[in-house]
C-alpha cells in the first residue's frame, strides 16, 4: 500500500507542522537533520508511550516520544502517535482524524496552526486526546451508577464480575493519565519559557487535574462497591453456616433415636410392644419440638436465609 503524502502546514506564526501517517517518510527528508531522521528509523518500530528531552542544548531544544492508547478492550483497537517538536518544527505520526469526530471541533487542524508556537500546537493535540478521554470518562460513570443501582436490589455474582470489569477500565485509563502526567512534566522541563505564559498549557495543566479527581473519586466508589459486595458476601456465608448449624441440631435427636432402634437387638423388649412404632415416632416429634422451642428462645434461629439465594441465581442467568 503506498503511504500518504507527507503534509507540512505553515503556521502564522513562523513554524512549520509535518503531518503524516508513517514515520518512514521523514527517513532521509532534506527538511529534517541527523537528529529528527534517527527519531523517525526509531519510532517505526515503536509501540509503547515513552518520551525523550534534550533541555541542555542552549537554544535547540527538543522533546520526542510516542503516545499509545487503547481505545477499546479489544487490543486491536489501539492509537499509536509518534511527535517531535522543537523551537520551529512540529512533527507527528499517526491518524488523528479520530480526535476530531470525538471532541466534536470544526476546523480542527486550523485551531492547531493558529497556536503561536509548535508546542503549543503539540499541546493542543495533546489536549484534544485528553477531551477524548473525558468521553470515555463518562461511560465509566454510567456504568457505575447502573452497578449501584442494581446492587440495591441484589448482588449476584455477575454483579460482581461487572464491578471487576469496571476497575479493568479505569486501570486502563489511569495508565494513560501517566503517559500523559510525564508528557506534562518533559514540556516544563524542556520548554520552560514557552509554557510559563501559555493558556493552552494552563487547559492542559486544569485537564489533567480534572481527570485525575474524577479517577480518584471512581477508585473509591468502586472500592466501596467492592467492600459493601465482600461484606455481603460474608453475611450471607455466615447466615448459611448458621442454617446448618440450627438443622444440625434440630434433627440431633431424631438422629439419636432412631440409631437406638435402628440396632434390632434381640433383647429389646420395645421390638415386642404394639404401641412401640407410633411411640417412637411421637418421642422422636416431640424432642424435635423442644429442640426448636430451645433453639427459638435463645434467638438462633431469628433471620435465617431471608437473603433468597436461589432467586439471586436466576437474577443473574
Amino acid at each position: 500500500m503506498v503511504s500518504p503524502e507527507l503534509e507540512v502546514i505553515r503556521s502564522e506564526h513562523e513554524w512549520t507542522w509535518y503531518r503524516l501517517q508513517d514515520s518512514r517518510q521523514l527517513i532521509e527528508h532534506e527538511d529534517f537533520n541527523e537528529r529528527m531522521q534517527a527519531w523517525a528509523a526509531e519510532s517505526v518500530m515503536c509501540r509503547h508511550s515513552h518520551i525523550s528531552t534534550i533541555s541542555y542544548v542552549e537554544g535547540n531544544n527538543a522533546m520526542n516520544g510516542t503516545l499509545t492508547a487503547r481505545l477499546a478492550d479489544s487490543a486491536a483497537d489501539g492509537w499509536i502517535f509518534h511527535y517531535y517538536v522543537n523551537g520551529d518544527k512540529l512533527i507527528t505520526t499517526g491518524d488523528t482524524d479520530w480526535l476530531e469526530q470525538v471532541i466534536g471541533v470544526t476546523e480542527w487542524e486550523e485551531y492547531v496552526r493558529k497556536q503561536q508556537t509548535p508546542i503549543e500546537g503539540f499541546i493542543f493535540i495533546i489536549n484534544s486526546f485528553i477531551r477524548a478521554l473525558f468521553t470515555r470518562m463518562d461511560a465509566i460513570e454510567q456504568n457505575l451508577m447502573k452497578i449501584e443501582e442494581r446492587m440495591q436490589g441484589n448482588n449476584g455474582s455477575r454483579l460482581l464480575k461487572e464491578i471487576i470489569d469496571l476497575r479493568n477500565q479505569l486501570t486502563r485509563w489511569n495508565m494513560h493519565t501517566v503517559a500523559l502526567r510525564e508528557i506534562e512534566y518533559a514540556i516544563e522541563e524542556t520548554f520552560p519559557d514557552t509554557t510559563e505564559h501559555s493558556n493552552t498549557c494552563r487547559i492542559m495543566q486544569i485537564y489533567l487535574k480534572r481527570i485525575r479527581m474524577l479517577q480518584q473519586n471512581y477508585e473509591h466508589e468502586i472500592d466501596s462497591l467492592l467492600k459493601v459486595d465482600d461484606n455481603i458476601g460474608n453475611y450471607r456465608s455466615n447466615m448459611i453456616m448458621k442454617t446448618l448449624t440450627v438443622f444440625t441440631v434440630l434433627l440431633t435427636p431424631m438422629t439419636a433415636l432412631g440409631a437406638i432402634w435402628g440396632m434390632n437387638f434381640k433383647n429389646m423388649p420395645e421390638l415386642d410392644w404394639s404401641w412401640g412404632y407410633a411411640g417412637a415416632l411421637g418421642l422422636i416429634g416431640l424432642t424435635t419440638l423442644i429442640t426448636y422451642l430451645w433453639l427459638k428462645s435463645t434467638g438462633l434461629t431469628d433471620d435465617i436465609l431471608k437473603i433468597n439465594i436461589k432467586d439471586e441465581e436466576e437474577s443473574d442467568n
